[in-house]
């Protein structure tokens, strides 16, 4: 076996009967792990619903049961990868844990952290949420993807999108349900885009940069203030210049810049052979061009001030 990180771990949390074991068949159902070797599956609590033998031996699965999460050590987990030599970890937390108890625990090299998945009985939550707030608490706070499940129409979707957002603005929460007419609303942005002028949180540029993709017409002639980069490179001897921040989908193989176009006389501090950039307080107005018939042909930023500055421990855009 290599000693690079090449087991990725998804971790399931949630309270009793909120789904996690239904999420996991479905995974293996759905082959998405079918032709690994050996997926191991930790089970910290027996829900309502079983994992059926035949689908075990048809996705390749072991399960391995804990009944108290002080048995979860590094050496249990070392322990696992030296019988098993998994090639992806499935854990299912019991919802009465502390999810800092085996968040926090050191993975054996191999493993790595992929996905933290939280899942919530829509029927139950708001009386759960009033008796057990710090439990919810505790799954918004480590979770990147949360699943509602369960949902009706009375199910208040913007409501519980900012509940989640108070106690973690990057997690992606979706809401599902059995009913034919069920409609998923789309997420309220944490900014106000009628305004004439926006001044990004730090953590809203994400949302902001996908809305931008997705409906470039609402920003043209919007002036925006955010902290971020400005960028000169020299390619194929011509010089490029941009506004933006640096992102990652789910792990640091997937970074990417998440940028525009940039102009205006900031950018004549950054030597582009040097392919340069400064972090600082940008300020500046949205420019969207478009042909006859509506589609984009230019998205640029004119840059009418910047303000360098100390730049954050942490910049990365997070998607998870």
């Amino acid at each position: 076996m290599s000693d690079k990180q090449n087991v990725p771990v998804y971790y399931f949390m949630g309270l009793l009967e909120s789904g996690k074991t239904s999420v996991i068949i479905d995974f293996l159902q759905n082959n998405q792990f079918g032709k690994a070797e050996c997926n191991l599956i930790i089970l910290g609590e027996e829900g309502e619903e079983e994992i059926d033998e035949e689908l075990l031996e048809q996705s390749h699965a072991k399960i391995v049961t804990v009944e108290d999460v002080e048995e979860l050590t590094p050496e249990f987990y070392q322990e696992l990868q030296d019988k098993y030599h998994p090639s992806s970890i499935l854990f299912e937390a019991n919802g009465m844990w502390n999810a800092g108890d085996y968040m926090n625990i050191p993975l054996p090299k191999e493993w790595f952290d992929f996905q933290n998945i939280g899942m919530v009985n829509a029927e139950t939550f708001e009386v759960y949420q009033k008796n057990m707030k710090d439990k919810f608490v505790d799954l918004f706070r480590y979770c990147e993807l949360i699943i509602f499940n369960r949902c009706d129409h009375n199910t208040r979707q913007q409501d519980i999108r900012r509940n989640v957002r108070v106690v973690n603005r990057r997690a992606n929460v979706i809401f599902e349900s059995e009913l034919s007419d069920f409609v998923e609303e789309e997420p309220e942005l944490p900014f106000d885009v009628s305004k004439d002028m926006i001044d990004l949180d730090f953590d809203d540029y994400g949302a902001w940069y996908v809305d931008l993709q997705d409906h470039p017409e609402n920003y043209d002639k919007k002036k925006m203030i955010f902290d971020g980069y400005i960028c000169s490179a020299e390619k194929n001897r011509k010089v490029h210049y941009g506004v933006g921040r640096v992102g990652m989908a789910c792990c640091a193989e997937d970074m990417m810049f998440l940028g525009i176009a940039g102009s205006g006389a900031a950018f004549h501090q950054l030597n582009a052979k040097e392919n340069q950039r400064k972090w600082g307080q940008i300020t500046g107005t949205v420019h969207c061009k478009q042909d006859a018939n509506g589609e984009v042909v230019n998205l640029s930023f004119k840059v009418e001030d910047f303000q360098e500055k100390a730049k954050p421990e942490d910049t990365v855009v997070y998607f998870n």
